[in-house]
C-alpha cells in the first residue's frame, strides 16, 4: 500500500541562545527537587529545607480551604523561616503575582519554586476584579503586602507593590538593541548587609561585596531564588566595580556549577542580553572557547510563517503528487543563506528530489514566505549565517 506523504519539519539548527533576544521565551527549568539543583550549591538542594517549605505550603492551602488564616501572621512566619516567596496564582499563561498586588521584574517570568502558588486562575483579567469577598484573593493580596513591607525582605528592588511598579518595560525592540535593565527596578532603595551578596552587587557597593566575601567566600557563586549569582546581579544592574570585585574573588562568568553560558541567568548571558560589549570582552578570557562560541545564535524562523509555508506546500504537493509518489519517502534538507537582516538570499534542496521544477518552486515559496530572525554572534551582533529546514517527500 502506498502512503502519499509530505511534511515539513522543524529547523535542525535551532537558536542556542534565543533567550538573549526573546525575553518572553521559556526554557526548560531545573526542578527544585532535581539532581541538577543539588550541584548548584543552592539552598534548594537542602532536602530538610525543601521539606519544611513544602509542609508550610500544604498547611497554608489546607487552612485556606477551611478557616481564614491571618495573612500578616503567615507572612511573618515565612520571613522568620527565611522564606521570601510571594503568593501567586497559576494561569494558562504562566505564574502571576499581579493578581495578589505584586509585580516582579524577572526576565522570562517567575519559576514555580520562587512563589507560593495559592490557586489556579483560568482568566486572570476576570480574577483581577475580585475584592475582599474572595477569600483566596484577599489573603494573597494582604500576604504579599505584608511580605513586601517587611524590612527583612531582601528583594524589594526585584518585586514590589503593583501600584508602585509603574509601566512595564517594553522589550519589543530587545532583539535589536538589547535590554538595559533585564531584571529588577532601577530605584533600588537602601540595603542591609543582611540582605546578602546579591543585594550588595545590585547596589554596586564594593565595600559590602568585599566584606561579605571575606565572611563567606563560597557564596560568590551561589544562586539565589531567582537563579542569579551575585556576578549576574552586578552585571544586570551595570555595576562594573562590583563585578570586578566579584571576579577577583573567582566569581564564575557562567554562573553556578549547574549553569552554562547560554542559560538566561548566567552572568555572561546577562551581559549579552544587555548588549554590554565591554563586559562580554572582560569575561571572554575567563571562559573556554567552546563556552564563548555557544553564545552564537543561529537564524530563527517565525512560527506563523512556517505554518503558512506548510499550507502552501500542501497545495504544491498536490500539483506534483504524480511525480513525487513514484519515489520512496525520504527526508531532504532545505538549505538557506540568511543575511544580517534576516532575509533569505539563497535556497537549495539537498539532496534534490526527482523533480527539479518542484525543488525550485519549493525554494521560491520558502524564500517568499518564511521570515527569519537573523543570526547573532557571541556579542549579539546580527551576522549572515546559514539555516536549514527539513522536509519529507515521496510515497510508500
Amino acid at each position: 500500500m502506498k502512503v502519499k506523504g509530505f511534511a515539513i519539519g522543524a529547523v535542525c539548527l535551532a537558536s542556542v541562545a534565543a533567550a538573549g533576544c526573546t525575553p518572553g521565551e521559556t526554557q526548560s527549568d531545573v526542578m527544585a527537587d532535581g539532581a541538577s539543583v543539588a550541584q548548584c550549591g543552592d539552598l534548594r538542594a537542602n532536602t530538610e529545607r525543601l521539606a519544611e517549605m513544602r509542609r508550610s505550603d500544604v498547611d497554608l492551602l489546607k487552612a485556606l480551604r477551611g478557616s481564614e488564616p491571618d495573612p500578616v501572621a503567615e507572612a511573618k512566619k515565612a520571613l522568620d523561616a527565611g522564606d521570601y516567596r510571594l503568593a501567586a496564582a497559576t494561569t494558562p499563561d504562566g505564574i502571576t503575582t499581579e493578581l495578589y498586588g505584586a509585580q516582579c521584574r524577572v526576565l522570562g517570568g517567575l519559576k514555580s519554586w520562587t512563589v507560593r502558588a495559592l490557586t489556579y486562575v483560568p482568566d486572570e483579567a476576570a480574577a483581577m476584579g475580585k475584592g475582599p469577598d474572595d477569600k483566596v484573593t484577599d489573603f494573597g493580596r494582604r500576604y504579599n503586602a505584608a511580605v513586601l513591607s517587611d524590612p527583612r525582605y531582601p528583594y524589594a528592588d526585584v518585586c514590589r507593590e503593583l501600584d508602585r511598579a509603574g509601566t512595564k518595560p517594553d522589550f519589543s525592540d530587545a532583539g535589536e538593541k538589547g535590554i538595559e535593565l533585564p531584571y529588577g527596578f532601577a530605584e533600588l532603595g537602601p540595603a542591609r548587609m543582611a540582605y546578602g551578596l546579591g543585594a550588595a552587587a545590585r547596589r554596586g557597593s564594593v565595600y559590602d561585596v568585599n566584606v561579605l566575601i571575606s565572611r563567606d567566600k563560597k557564596d560568590v557563586n551561589a544562586p539565589d531564588m531567582f537563579g542569579m549569582t551575585p556576578l549576574a546581579w552586578a552585571i544586570a544592574y551595570h555595576r562594573w566595580p562590583a563585578a570586578e570585585a566579584l571576579l577577583r574573588a573567582k566569581a564564575n562568568p557562567t554562573g553556578a556549577s549547574c549553569q552554562t553560558a547560554i542559560d538566561r541567568e548566567s552572568p555572561l548571558q546577562v551581559a549579552r542580553i544587555m548588549r554590554w560589549s565591554g563586559m562580554i570582552r572582560r569575561l571572554r578570557p575567563l571562559v573556554t572557547e567552546d563556552e564563548f562560541a555557544s553564545l552564537r545564535q543561529k537564524p530563527r524562523w517565525d512560527d506563523t510563517s512556517l505554518s503558512e509555508l506548510n499550507h502552501a506546500l500542501g497545495e504544491l504537493k498536490d500539483r506534483y503528487d504524480k511525480v513525487l509518489s513514484q519515489r520512496p519517502f525520504s527526508r531532504h534538507d532545505v538549505l538557506f543563506d540568511i543575511d544580517a537582516k534576516g532575509n533569505s538570499t539563497s535556497c537549495r534542496m539537498d539532496p534534490g528530489s526527482n523533480s527539479p521544477e518542484f525543488d525550485k518552486e519549493l525554494c521560491d515559496l520558502a524564500i517568499d514566505i518564511v521570515h527569519w530572525a537573523p543570526a547573532r554572534d557571541a556579542f549579539g551582533t546580527p551576522v549572515p549565517e546559514s539555516a536549514k529546514l527539513v522536509v519529507g517527500i515521496g510515497g510508500t
